[in-house]
Protein backbone atom coordinates (compact mmCIF):
# COMPACT_ATOMS: atom_id res chain seq x y z
CA UNK A 1 0.00 0.00 0.00
CA UNK A 2 1.25 3.48 -0.84
CA UNK A 3 1.01 6.63 1.26
CA UNK A 4 -2.12 7.66 3.12
CA UNK A 5 -5.33 8.00 1.16
CA UNK A 6 -8.99 8.64 1.87
CA UNK A 7 -12.04 7.11 0.22
CA UNK A 8 -15.27 9.08 0.46
CA UNK A 9 -18.50 7.20 -0.14
CA UNK A 10 -21.51 9.24 -1.18
CA UNK A 11 -24.56 7.03 -1.40
CA UNK A 12 -28.23 6.71 -2.10
CA UNK A 13 -30.26 5.01 0.61
CA UNK A 14 -30.27 1.29 -0.03
CA UNK A 15 -27.20 1.27 -2.28
CA UNK A 16 -25.23 -0.83 0.21
CA UNK A 17 -22.54 1.68 1.23
CA UNK A 18 -22.04 0.37 4.77
CA UNK A 19 -21.70 -3.25 3.64
CA UNK A 20 -19.30 -2.25 0.87
CA UNK A 21 -17.24 -0.21 3.34
CA UNK A 22 -17.09 -3.22 5.68
CA UNK A 23 -15.73 -5.45 2.91
CA UNK A 24 -13.19 -2.86 1.78
CA UNK A 25 -12.14 -2.15 5.37
CA UNK A 26 -11.10 -5.78 5.80
CA UNK A 27 -9.37 -6.00 2.43
CA UNK A 28 -7.50 -2.71 2.79
CA UNK A 29 -6.86 -2.89 6.53
CA UNK A 30 -8.20 0.64 7.08
CA UNK A 31 -11.13 1.90 9.18
CA UNK A 32 -14.37 3.35 7.89
CA UNK A 33 -16.34 6.09 9.60
CA UNK A 34 -20.05 6.76 9.48
CA UNK A 35 -22.16 7.78 12.47
CA UNK A 36 -19.29 6.96 14.83
CA UNK A 37 -17.96 10.35 13.71
CA UNK A 38 -20.66 11.82 16.00
CA UNK A 39 -19.11 10.23 19.09
CA UNK A 40 -15.62 11.30 18.06
CA UNK A 41 -16.55 14.91 17.34
CA UNK A 42 -18.64 15.03 20.53
CA UNK A 43 -15.61 13.96 22.57
CA UNK A 44 -13.50 16.59 20.83
CA UNK A 45 -15.97 19.50 20.95
CA UNK A 46 -17.80 18.85 24.20
CA UNK A 47 -21.15 19.07 22.39
CA UNK A 48 -23.55 16.29 23.32
CA UNK A 49 -23.49 13.46 20.78
CA UNK A 50 -27.29 13.55 20.61
CA UNK A 51 -27.19 16.94 18.87
CA UNK A 52 -25.20 15.42 16.01
CA UNK A 53 -27.64 12.53 15.67
CA UNK A 54 -30.67 14.83 15.68
CA UNK A 55 -29.15 16.99 12.94
CA UNK A 56 -27.73 14.07 10.96
CA UNK A 57 -27.67 15.01 7.25
CA UNK A 58 -30.15 17.81 7.70
CA UNK A 59 -29.44 21.24 6.22
CA UNK A 60 -29.21 24.33 8.38
CA UNK A 61 -31.50 27.34 8.13
CA UNK A 62 -29.09 30.15 7.40
CA UNK A 63 -31.24 32.83 5.75
CA UNK A 64 -28.20 34.78 4.54
CA UNK A 65 -27.02 31.68 2.69
CA UNK A 66 -30.36 31.49 0.91
CA UNK A 67 -29.93 35.08 -0.27
CA UNK A 68 -26.22 35.02 -1.11
CA UNK A 69 -25.37 31.58 -2.45
CA UNK A 70 -21.61 32.12 -2.29
CA UNK A 71 -21.57 32.31 1.51
CA UNK A 72 -21.43 28.68 2.60
CA UNK A 73 -21.58 27.99 6.35
CA UNK A 74 -18.79 25.39 6.13
CA UNK A 75 -16.21 28.09 5.35
CA UNK A 76 -15.84 29.21 8.94
CA UNK A 77 -14.16 27.67 11.97
CA UNK A 78 -16.40 26.02 14.57
CA UNK A 79 -17.82 28.46 17.08
CA UNK A 80 -17.68 27.97 20.84
CA UNK A 81 -20.29 30.67 21.38
CA UNK A 82 -24.03 30.57 21.83
CA UNK A 83 -24.50 28.94 18.42
CA UNK A 84 -22.27 26.00 19.35
CA UNK A 85 -25.06 23.45 18.79
CA UNK A 86 -26.56 25.02 15.64
CA UNK A 87 -26.73 22.77 12.55
CA UNK A 88 -24.18 24.91 10.69
CA UNK A 89 -21.74 24.82 13.59
CA UNK A 90 -22.15 21.08 14.06
CA UNK A 91 -21.25 20.70 10.38
CA UNK A 92 -18.10 22.77 10.96
CA UNK A 93 -17.07 20.55 13.89
CA UNK A 94 -17.73 17.47 11.80
CA UNK A 95 -15.77 18.82 8.82
CA UNK A 96 -12.83 19.69 11.04
CA UNK A 97 -12.69 16.10 12.28
CA UNK A 98 -12.95 14.70 8.74
CA UNK A 99 -9.95 16.78 7.71
CA UNK A 100 -7.98 15.56 10.73
CA UNK A 101 -8.76 11.94 9.88
CA UNK A 102 -7.63 12.44 6.27
CA UNK A 103 -4.40 14.05 7.43
CA UNK A 104 -3.50 11.33 9.93
CA UNK A 105 -4.53 7.98 8.49
CA UNK A 106 -5.87 6.07 5.53
CA UNK A 107 -9.61 5.65 5.97
CA UNK A 108 -13.06 5.65 4.40
CA UNK A 109 -15.73 8.22 5.25
CA UNK A 110 -19.38 7.58 4.46
CA UNK A 111 -21.48 10.62 3.55
CA UNK A 112 -21.05 13.91 5.52
CA UNK A 113 -20.18 15.81 2.29
CA UNK A 114 -16.69 14.40 2.79
CA UNK A 115 -15.86 14.66 -0.91
CA UNK A 116 -16.44 18.41 -0.72
CA UNK A 117 -14.83 18.88 2.69
CA UNK A 118 -11.65 17.25 1.32
CA UNK A 119 -11.80 18.87 -2.10
CA UNK A 120 -8.40 20.57 -1.66
CA UNK A 121 -6.68 17.42 -0.40
CA UNK A 122 -4.50 15.09 -2.44
CA UNK A 123 -4.91 11.32 -2.39
CA UNK A 124 -8.69 11.35 -2.04
CA UNK A 125 -10.91 9.01 -4.06
CA UNK A 126 -14.54 10.10 -4.24
CA UNK A 127 -17.07 7.35 -4.92
CA UNK A 128 -20.83 7.64 -5.36
CA UNK A 129 -23.06 4.58 -4.94
CA UNK A 130 -26.51 4.49 -6.48
CA UNK A 131 -28.99 1.85 -7.59
CA UNK A 132 -32.28 1.25 -9.31
CA UNK A 133 -35.25 1.67 -6.99
CA UNK A 134 -36.28 -1.98 -6.97
CA UNK A 135 -32.85 -3.22 -5.87
CA UNK A 136 -32.71 -0.59 -3.13
CA UNK A 137 -36.18 -1.50 -1.91
CA UNK A 138 -35.26 -5.19 -1.70
CA UNK A 139 -32.05 -4.42 0.17
CA UNK A 140 -33.82 -2.17 2.70
CA UNK A 141 -36.57 -4.75 3.26
CA UNK A 142 -33.97 -7.47 3.84
CA UNK A 143 -31.59 -5.46 6.04
CA UNK A 144 -34.14 -3.73 8.25
CA UNK A 145 -37.06 -6.19 8.10
CA UNK A 146 -39.28 -3.50 6.57
CA UNK A 147 -42.52 -3.89 4.68
CA UNK A 148 -42.30 -2.74 1.07
CA UNK A 149 -44.13 0.55 1.56
CA UNK A 150 -42.05 1.39 4.63
CA UNK A 151 -38.86 0.71 2.67
CA UNK A 152 -40.01 2.95 -0.19
CA UNK A 153 -40.88 5.77 2.19
CA UNK A 154 -37.56 5.49 4.02
CA UNK A 155 -35.57 5.56 0.77
CA UNK A 156 -37.41 8.59 -0.60
CA UNK A 157 -37.25 10.59 2.63
CA UNK A 158 -33.60 9.77 3.32
CA UNK A 159 -32.46 10.67 -0.19
CA UNK A 160 -34.52 13.86 -0.10
CA UNK A 161 -32.72 14.96 3.06
CA UNK A 162 -29.31 13.95 1.74
CA UNK A 163 -29.90 15.90 -1.46
CA UNK A 164 -30.89 19.05 0.45
CA UNK A 165 -28.01 18.64 2.90
CA UNK A 166 -25.39 18.27 0.18
CA UNK A 167 -26.74 21.21 -1.82
CA UNK A 168 -26.93 23.45 1.25
CA UNK A 169 -23.37 22.83 2.41
CA UNK A 170 -21.64 22.54 -0.96
CA UNK A 171 -23.77 24.51 -3.43
CA UNK A 172 -23.51 21.48 -5.73
CA UNK A 173 -25.81 18.75 -7.02
CA UNK A 174 -25.49 15.62 -4.89
CA UNK A 175 -26.14 13.30 -7.83
CA UNK A 176 -23.86 15.06 -10.34
CA UNK A 177 -21.30 12.49 -11.53
CA UNK A 178 -18.72 15.27 -12.03
CA UNK A 179 -18.37 15.51 -8.23
CA UNK A 180 -16.91 12.01 -8.03
CA UNK A 181 -14.07 9.89 -9.40
CA UNK A 182 -16.14 6.73 -9.61
CA UNK A 183 -19.91 6.18 -9.74
CA UNK A 184 -21.34 2.68 -9.28
CA UNK A 185 -24.83 1.36 -9.83
CA UNK A 186 -24.90 -1.40 -7.22
CA UNK A 187 -28.33 -2.65 -8.29
CA UNK A 188 -26.87 -5.12 -10.76
CA UNK A 189 -23.97 -6.41 -8.65
CA UNK A 190 -23.27 -8.01 -5.29
CA UNK A 191 -21.65 -6.18 -2.39
CA UNK A 192 -18.44 -8.11 -3.03
CA UNK A 193 -18.46 -7.21 -6.74
CA UNK A 194 -18.91 -3.51 -5.92
CA UNK A 195 -16.02 -3.70 -3.44
CA UNK A 196 -13.91 -5.46 -6.09
CA UNK A 197 -14.47 -2.63 -8.57
CA UNK A 198 -13.47 0.04 -6.05
CA UNK A 199 -10.43 -2.01 -5.05
CA UNK A 200 -9.42 -2.41 -8.71
CA UNK A 201 -9.73 1.36 -9.19
CA UNK A 202 -7.48 1.94 -6.18
CA UNK A 203 -4.92 -0.45 -7.68
CA UNK A 204 -4.96 1.37 -11.01
CA UNK A 205 -4.42 4.68 -9.24
CA UNK A 206 -1.50 3.27 -7.26
CA UNK A 207 -3.07 3.45 -3.80
CA UNK A 208 -2.80 -0.29 -3.22
CA UNK A 209 -0.40 -2.87 -4.62
CA UNK A 210 -1.51 -4.79 -7.69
Amino acid sequence: MSEKFTITLGRECGAGATNIAQVLSKRLGIPYYDKDIFRMVSDKSGVLEEFFHVNNERPGNNLLYKIIKDLYPKDRKPSLGKDIASPDNLFRFQSELIRELAENESCMIIGRCADYVLRDYDHVVNVFLCGDEESKIRRMMRMFSLEREAAIERIHETDKQRRKYYNYYTGKDWEDAKNYDLCLNTGNMTIEEAADIIYFYLQKKGYVDA
